[in-house]
C-alpha cells in the first residue's frame, strides 16, 4: 500500500511542473543596441502548449555597465509567444550579456539564454548637443548675413 501511495504522489508531483518546464522557453533573438540611459530589452517568451501560463521572466546583466532594474510577470496564452519587456539601466558604455531565465512559482524552467546588448548610452546626449551647435551655427550665420546687409544697404 506504501509503494502504491508513493507511486502515486511521484505521479501527481511530477505531471504539472513536468509539463510547463519542458515546453515554455525563451526564443533566441539577436544582439540589441542601447543608445538611450534607460531602456527596454525585448524577450520574446513561447508556450507551445495548449494550456495558458503564467511565467516570470528574470534578468541580470553579467557586467556592471547595465542593470536590470526588475523582473516582469507574463501571461502567455496556448500556442503563442508574448514579448516581455525588462527595464534596464546603463551605466558605462560596452558590450554587455543579459543572463535571461524564467521562473514558474519560484521555480526556474528551461534554460538560461543569453542576449547580447551593445551599450552606447552617450550617443543620445552627443546628438542633442550636435543638434544644439548645429542650430546656434545657423542663428549666427543669419545674424551675419543680416548686419552685412543692412551695412551694405546704408553705405549705397
Amino acid at each position: 500500500m506504501k509503494r502504491v501511495v508513493a507511486v502515486l504522489l511521484l505521479l501527481l508531483g511530477m505531471s504539472a511542473p513536468a509539463f510547463a518546464s519542458d515546453s515554455v522557453h525563451i526564443v533566441p533573438g539577436s544582439s540589441i543596441n542601447l543608445v538611450a540611459r534607460d531602456g527596454r530589452i525585448p524577450v520574446t517568451v513561447m508556450n507551445p502548449s495548449s494550456t495558458p501560463l503564467e511565467v516570470t521572466v528574470y534578468g541580470a546583466a553579467t557586467s556592471f555597465r547595465l542593470e536590470v532594474l526588475e523582473s516582469q510577470k507574463l501571461t502567455i496564452p496556448g500556442n503563442t509567444s508574448a514579448v516581455a519587456e525588462l527595464p534596464v539601466r546603463a551605466i558605462a558604455n560596452g558590450p554587455v550579456s543579459i543572463r535571461v531565465w524564467l521562473e514558474i512559482n519560484g521555480k526556474q524552467i528551461g534554460e538560461e539564454q543569453l542576449i547580447d546588448v551593445s551599450v552606447n548610452y552617450d550617443v543620445e546626449l552627443f546628438l542633442l548637443v550636435s543638434l544644439a551647435v548645429a542650430m546656434f551655427s545657423l542663428i549666427v550665420v543669419g545674424v551675419v548675413r543680416t548686419v552685412v546687409k543692412l551695412a551694405r544697404s546704408r553705405g549705397e
